[in-house]
């Protein structure tokens, strides 16, 4: 009996180091990346010039069929920024794997609606992922300082993926206006992103799907 309860014992301490370690790395990945919100600017005002904005893609509909506020707050965003000459050029990334989903041209009709011309915006079809929107703004369109525009908790991650890459990044802060439900799961989410993010940069060293 004694010895059940030791072979008991010494497997939960086992467990419980496993996921006090787990947590932990969990934790620093997240410090990490957090540490790049202090890049991130609220206030349209004080962003410095870049040449380029960085908006990566977002579904217009969600699931459950209704206007995508992320979708809406990035496009705003990034009007903003042109219109008050931030930057000079928006490059669009997003997902245009399927035929009838397409991020970039959604994203890019939504900019026009906000008069910013067809002539300040590139459409990058193949930013699968944060990672690909990002190294693939320096390695297939030659832009090494931008400003990423996105959520604050998004961008804080897409600038340090960035830096990682050589690229000069600084972010600006769309708005995240979302029922709390929603953003406390989405920010849930963002803490395994950021495991993902600090692996694929660090450990992994994960080139996009399509470098150029």
């Amino acid at each position: 009996m004694k010895k059940k309860v030791r072979i008991t014992l010494s497997c939960v301490t086992v467990v419980a180091g496993i996921l006090s370690a787990a947590g932990l790395f969990v934790w620093y990945c997240d410090r990490m990346i957090a540490g790049c919100e202090a890049r991130c600017y609220d206030d349209l005002s004080a962003v410095p010039p870049r040449e380029t904005a960085l908006v990566p893609g977002a579904a217009r509909i969600t699931p459950a069929g209704i206007p995508n506020c992320y979708f809406q707050s990035r496009v705003a965003a990034a009007a903003q920024l042109y219109h008050a000459g931030k930057v000079r050029h928006i490059l669009i990334s997003g997902d245009n794997s399927r035929r009838d989903y397409n991020e970039p041209r959604d994203m890019f009709e939504a900019l026009r609606e906000l008069d910013v011309p067809e002539s300040a915006m590139t459409l990058d079809y193949a930013g699968f992922r944060t990672l690909d929107s990002v190294v693939r703004a320096k390695t297939a369109f030659g832009c090494d300082r931008i400003v990423i525009v996105s959520q604050r908790f998004h961008a804080a991650r897409a600038v340090y993926i960035a830096r990682k890459h050589g690229i000069d990044a600084i972010g600006f802060v769309a708005v995240e206006n979302v029922s709390d439900r929603v953003r406390r799961r989405n920010h849930f989410r963002e803490y395994f992103a950021r495991v993902a993010a600090w692996l694929d940069v660090n450990v992994w060293h994960r080139p996009p799907k399509f470098v150029r």
